[in-house]
């Protein structure tokens, strides 16, 4: 069976970088977020340019990894997400909640500008 989603690190130099590729559904936001939490509690930017699918198990994910980022006075960003995942992302409310932004150079900026921590600014940057 191929992998339905493949996710490479980047920790160094910060913030902490992941580069998701495929779905994000019910089999595989538990791969998502066990991943994410086996990072350090610092910023996270997730790039979401390679992948294919958001389904409602990868909303409720990215929500809850977004959450648990804030109360550790942490952020996370979704940068670069594909026209089909960035309709999920609206459609559900989620760039409301979490920022997004439409590069990865835009979500650097953004973390290193210090705006707010705890994930209290919920402005979208594309």
């Amino acid at each position: 069976m191929p992998q339905l989603l493949t996710v490479s690190v980047r920790t160094v130099p910060p913030p902490c970088l992941m580069t998701l590729e495929g779905e994000i559904d019910l089999l595989t936001a538990p791969q998502l977020r066990d991943q994410v939490l086996a990072v350090a509690d610092g910023d996270l930017i997730l790039d979401l340019s390679r992948v294919r699918l958001l389904a409602a198990a990868g909303v409720q994910t990215v929500l809850d990894l977004h959450d648990h980022r804030g109360r550790c006075g942490a952020q996370l960003v979704l940068t670069a997400a594909t026209p089909v995942v960035r309709r999920v992302l609206s459609f559900t409310g989620v760039d409301q909640a979490v920022v997004v932004t439409a590069t990865l150079g835009d979500a650097v900026r953004y973390l290193k500008d210090g705006s707010t921590r705890g994930g209290s600014d919920r402005r979208r940057t594309d």
